[in-house]
């Protein structure tokens, strides 16, 4: 006996042929019950056992639905798993405080100022007092530029409300060379405008043991032919037997007047020793009080000449030999009070210090320490204190611009 099998794949439709010889199979009822079984076996893996073909559709439909958007489901999740913090794994945040300022102190002044922004945490420790004043006390050492306005002792002297953040930033020259640089068109037209305007070109007078020491180089440089300094001329002297003489100069197209003043003749200043220049100094007159004895009491004036000039001019620049081995710099505060002195010098005229080695190679003395030894914060007039170096003029053209520009500022 033949009997068919048909299967619908989808595409085609397969007629399987089967010939039965055992008469126990010709029973119809029998060859439906075990083609029924062998289809059951077939999908028994993966679906559910159930009476009725409609069931059995339905069923099927809902277990495709699930397993699909179960993989959906799967697949979201691990697009957007993000990996797991262990708890072997820390950030700098998770340290002590007093560690994170300890590695906050070996930071500069400009990487502690762009940590502030990263967070209020940052912010705040990066504010932190003590961290500052010991970057100031490292820094302040290194400062090549120390004026009236930027000693943070003053700041101090007062009991100002500002935090030592607030002070090291008030005073540092690095940043204050960076707000500069930010208005750097502003004072491009501020300089434009003063360049038009007519102004009498300023009489600067220049003095100091530094002219007369192994320093003495420096206005033989700037008077020879330099790209910063250029001669234009020379004007007479209008007191005693010329004195008040000296060259007139250019520096970036702007006229000044400069007069040298030397304690003596250049055959005593190279023999007579420092710590007697003060005794053969032409430019002073001792004056004893009365009542008194000894030289302690002794006080230096100027002669009246040098009263005169001292009334004329519109700004003073005193040169010191800023040799880390000088130690006679507090004996040279007393002919540059006396020179500075209010009773013939108006209050709004400048003083340029320039802190003088001969090159690179000698040891500079610190800008701080050389506002100390002069005791320049004594004084009621403007002040700067510039780090110069005469072999090359470094830091001289920029410690001349500010002292012109202050000169103009009555």
């Amino acid at each position: 006996m033949k009997m068919y099998d048909v299967e619908n794949t989808g595409e085609n439709v397969v007629y399987t042929e089967y010939n039965y010889t055992d008469s126990s199979l010709l029973n119809p009822l029998q060859y439906l019950w075990k083609l029924y079984k062998f289809k059951l076996e077939e999908t028994s893996d993966t679906r559910e056992i159930v009476s009725g073909g409609i069931q059995q559709y339905i069923n099927r439909n809902q277990l495709s639905l699930l397993s699909s958007s179960s993989q959906e489901v799967q697949l979201c999740q691990v697009t957007v798993e993000q990996p797991k913090r262990t708890q072997t794994q820390a950030t700098i945040l998770d340290l002590p405080v007093n560690v994170q300022l300890h590695i906050m102190s070996f930071l500069g002044a400009a990487d502690l100022c762009r940590m502030a922004q990263v967070c209020h945490d940052w912010s705040d420790l990066t504010s932190d007092n003590l961290l500052w004043r010991q970057r100031l006390a490292w820094d302040i050492k290194k400062w090549s530029v120390i004026g009236h306005t930027t000693v943070p002792s003053l700041y101090r002297e007062v009991d100002s409300d500002w935090t030592d953040k607030e002070i090291y930033l008030r005073c540092s020259p690095e940043i204050n060379k960076s707000l500069r640089q930010q208005n750097f068109h502003f004072h491009q037209l501020s300089s434009m405008l003063r360049y038009l305007l007519p102004q009498k070109p300023p009489m600067i007078a220049m003095f100091g043991p530094g002219l007369e020491s192994e320093t003495s180089g420096l206005t033989g440089l700037m008077f020879e032919k330099n790209e910063n300094f250029t001669t234009t001329g020379m004007f007479p002297g209008q007191f005693r037997g010329g004195f008040g003489s000296g060259i007139s100069l250019k520096i970036k197209n702007t006229n000044f007047n400069l007069t040298t003043l030397y304690t003596s003749n250049k055959h005593e200043r190279e023999n007579i020793p420092h710590e007697h220049r003060l005794q053969h100094n032409k430019l002073l007159v001792p004056v004893l009080p009365d009542g008194t004895n000894g030289d302690e009491s002794i006080h230096y004036e100027l002669k009246p000449y040098v009263k005169d000039l001292c009334r004329s001019v519109d700004a003073f620049v005193f040169v010191v030999n800023a040799k880390k081995d000088n130690h006679m710099l507090n004996k040279d505060k007393i002919e540059l009070s006396a020179m500075v002195n209010e009773r013939w010098s108006a209050p709004h005229v400048p003083v340029l210090v320039l802190s003088c080695v001969r090159d690179k190679t000698v040891a500079h003395m610190p800008c701080i320490e050389v506002v100390k030894q002069l005791e320049l914060n004594q004084l009621t007039r403007p002040w700067q204190v510039y780090d110069c170096t005469v072999d090359g003029l470094l830091n001289v053209p920029e410690a001349f611009q500010w002292v012109i520009e202050q000169s103009h500022r009555r």
